[in-house]
């Protein structure tokens, strides 16, 4: 996870109370916070785009300005030091991504320690600016739709402040946006622009310029187009992927066509923040709509913690097919079961006692009748989706500490099932083997599952009602693919390379009263210049000797394996017949075209379920 350096300073100044060094450790640990502890941090200042940079006292002075790639080292004069400033590292809890910063941690201490519970109240004025959303942002290949905008208003800023708002800006990114592709943030001085109607649509490739953020406004050869951004700015290339396969980019502008952004790539030099800034334009966008409302909501309670001055405004986005207001504070509403929490918790809780808790971590609690409770959850979390969210928030505010611990009513010995021998049995010799272990997705796409290995598609396969994404379609029914996409993204490290997986694949089943049933697998990838079937087969064999069990091979002949190089692997029964329980092959060389794979490699995948019950029969 990573790890946040918050200034000690600032959060121990938006706290009523005074607290040591060590009980503000021991608070935000049992909040949940995982504390590194204290440090100093010298901190640069960028003079070409005006990026706050940090090192530790371990760390050299930076080279290289992070956001627009001047290099220091070249011209010294574009970097200035600014004062040490004390921090408190704390790793990033993804779930809780209000507690990025000073401002909502010091929410969630002053709600925990007693001081100020329950609902946090946030006065907004009305909307006085519109954005208006062209459709073309939902075109397939323009699909950026949704967007969420606030205007904040009297920010009292310095290099601390700006520092920690660019922090919790980036931290959004990754929590929330995940590196900005469902969502991404901007946040632009306001008083560059022109208020009223300001436009969310797109733009083809070359059809305006802007200068970018880190460039020079004032040289008009820094003016580029968004092409030429994807291509040669620091941050457009790092983030062009984002736009992969687009012919229009988004583009944000206020009403006289001033650029704002190009999201989620980049904002422009003329809307920069600067500590002279007085008022803010907030904007998020993405792929859907709720996950750009809660970052919005974050990012505005946030800054309306840092900044109790500060008066937000809201924003009026004008879609085609309707409108709404932003930001939106409403709590979301849940009803909560006060006993059933106090017992899965383990302790004895009145109902007036739970809602107490609900309300130490920010929540509004009401006593609803037949020891229910109305519970109204907080704009700016986003990890509360069930009762047992709410029920943790409960444990969390009771103090785990404070649980007594006792031993369970029943005692029993356990005994390892023979499946987890068999998966330890397979570990064991395949590193023997010195081959190297990987775990992959078990989610997959009818294209990489079967398009991508020369297969035919069947219909045995488990399909996802609501996928997240064109690459999560389905649940595997082997794990070869996996392991080839493995070796596709490690071929800059040395040849050869041996890998394994023991995983489990879903395949339909009319006998399962969920229509589906989960299989246990072993499969080896062998990839390099001696990598071949005989190489394999050896592994293959010396696994089954594991189990007791000898193979057999029957030709095998798919697109996935090199004709006249594939097998079905066999398993003599009882009964003396035959049993398939795996396959053996060279990939075929279209296939390591698909996969970016320049040597020879050779895959097999064993039924793991068949030789565990090989081994449990045997005296």
């Amino acid at each position: 996870m990573p790890v946040a350096a918050l200034p000690v300073d600032v959060l121990l100044k938006l706290l009523p109370m005074k607290l040591g060094a060590k009980q503000l450790v021991r608070h935000l640990e049992q909040l949940g916070c995982d504390v590194e502890g204290y440090t100093t941090v010298g901190r640069y200042r960028c003079e070409s785009c005006g990026t706050v940079l940090e090192s530790t006292s371990s760390e050299q002075s930076p080279s290289v300005c992070e956001s627009c790639g001047c290099d220091f080292r070249a011209e010294t004069e574009k970097i200035s030091q600014l004062d040490d400033v004390e921090v408190i590292r704390v790793e990033l809890l993804s779930v809780r991504p209000d507690l990025f910063d000073p401002g909502g941690l010091a929410r969630a201490l002053r709600g925990y320690l007693g001081v100020q519970t329950g609902l946090a109240k946030y006065d907004m004025s009305e909307a006085k600016c519109s954005v208006q959303v062209d459709k073309s942002t939902r075109r397939e290949k323009s699909r950026r739709p949704f967007i969420a905008c606030a205007i904040v208003r009297g920010i009292e800023l310095d290099e601390t402040l700006i520092k920690i708002v660019m922090k919790l800006q980036e931290n959004l990114h990754w929590a929330l946006g995940r590196d900005r592709k469902h969502a991404s943030i901007g946040v632009y001085d306001l008083d560059k622009l022109r208020e009223g109607r300001f436009s969310y649509r797109t733009v083809g490739p070359s059809e305006l310029s802007f200068v970018p953020l880190g460039m020079d406004e004032q040289e008009a050869a820094n003016e580029m187009t968004p092409r030429q951004i994807l291509q040669r700015h620091p941050k457009g290339a790092a983030f062009a992927h984002l736009l992969a396969g687009f012919d229009r980019y988004p583009l944000l502008a206020d009403e006289q066509a001033v650029v704002m952004s190009m999201p989620p790539i980049i904002n422009s030099q003329a809307t920069r923040v600067r500590k002279e800034t007085k008022n803010f334009f907030v904007d998020v966008t993405g792929t859907g709509q709720r996950v750009v409302n809660r970052a919005l909501n974050i990012m505005v309670c946030d800054l309306m913690e840092l900044c109790p001055e500060a008066v937000v405004e809201k924003v009026l986005i004008e879609y085609a097919d309707g409108e709404i207001t932003t930001p939106d504070l409403q709590p979301q509403q849940m009803s909560l079961d006060a006993a059933a929490a106090a017992k899965l918790i383990g302790v004895e809780l009145s109902t007036g006692q739970v809602a107490q808790l609900l309300e130490k971590m920010g929540h509004g609690a009401e006593d609803s009748g037949g020891g229910k409770l109305k519970v109204s959850v907080p704009a700016y979390r986003n990890d509360i989706l069930h009762e047992r969210d709410l029920t943790e928030d409960v444990a969390i505010a009771y103090g785990y500490e404070n649980i007594e611990p006792s031993l369970v009513k029943t005692m029993t010995v356990g005994q390892e099932l023979a499946i987890e021998a068999a998966r330890d049995i397979a570990r064991q010799t395949l590193i023997g083997l010195g081959c190297y272990e990987v775990m992959t997705l078990p989610m997959t796409s009818a294209e990489s599952a079967y398009e991508k290995l020369g297969l035919a598609q069947t219909q045995e396969y488990v399909e996802v009602e609501n996928p997240i994404s064109v690459a999560q379609t389905m649940l595997r029914t082997s794990l070869l693919g996996g392991l080839l996409e493995t070796l596709s993204l490690n071929t800059h490290h040395d040849m050869p390379q041996q890998i394994f997986e023991v995983g489990r694949v879903t395949l339909l089943d009319k006998k399962s009263q969920t229509g589906a049933s989960e299989y246990e697998r072993v499969a080896v990838a062998l990839t390099g210049s001696e990598a071949g079937f005989a190489q394999g087969r050896s592994i293959a064999e010396s696994l089954a000797g594991q189990f007791k069990s000898q193979l057999t091979a029957e030709p095998l002949d798919n697109g996935l394996f090199t004709p006249g190089r594939g097998a079905k692997l066999l398993l003599a029964q009882a009964d003396g017949k035959q049993k398939e329980i795996g396959r053996l092959g060279e990939i075929h060389p279209q296939v390591l075209e698909r996969f970016k794979l320049s040597h020879s490699t050779v895959v097999f995948e064993l039924d793991l379920e068949v030789l565990a019950k090989r081994l449990e029969a045997e005296p």
